[in-house]
């Protein structure tokens, strides 16, 4: 993920702060066509986050600090060649700030996996929908944790635990995948 500050620079600050679209009074989350770059406003600092979830895949291994890290390269020669042609007000930017992460994604259907083996509980899979669904994941891996059949979402709704596993699944497929 990549940073971008948009104050001091009027077509930036016109970018994201345009009219007409939501409440805030901000661009929308946006998603480029392929590759899927994304990018969402991030008003409470005054900036655009650009990303993209490669699908290079790179190896699960121990690094010094124990998590992964941005690649420069990966801004300069990948989201920045696609980001610009669309908007062309990102032209010359460069990030202030920038953090990275792995993409858990289930290839199956798309929607978080959530089961019990060997007195293990496995939670994952939720790609880029993670934080989206994060409320409703920790809520149904604590029911399972509980022993409970169904989970209590935020707003009473119920979801029965066994439907994000893995003998009982039962789910509909996720279709907007970032």
């Amino acid at each position: 993920m990549f940073s971008i500050r948009v104050a001091g620079r009027p077509e930036l600050e016109r970018l994201l702060w345009s009219k007409g679209f939501n409440k805030e009074g901000c661009m929308p989350f946006t998603i480029l066509p392929r590759p899927r770059v994304y990018i969402r406003p991030a008003i409470e600092e005054g900036a655009l986050w650009l990303s993209y979830a490669d699908e290079l895949g790179r190896p699960f291994e121990e690094e010094p600090e124990l998590e992964p890290r941005p690649e420069p390269e990966f801004y300069e020669y990948g989201l920045y060649q696609v980001a610009v042609k669309y908007f062309p007000q990102l032209e010359g930017c460069r990030p202030h700030a920038s953090w990275a992460g792995y993409y858990a994604e289930n290839p199956i259907d798309h929607q978080p996996v959530i089961f019990e083996e060997a007195d293990v509980i496995f939670v994952g899979g939720a790609s880029g929908s993670g934080i989206m669904k994060a409320d409703a994941i920790g809520r149904i891996a604590a029911a399972l944790y509980s022993g409970q059949e169904e989970a209590e979402l935020f707003g009473g709704e119920t979801f029965r635990v066994s439907d994000l596993g893995i003998k009982e699944r039962r789910v509909e497929p996720e279709l907007l995948v970032i």
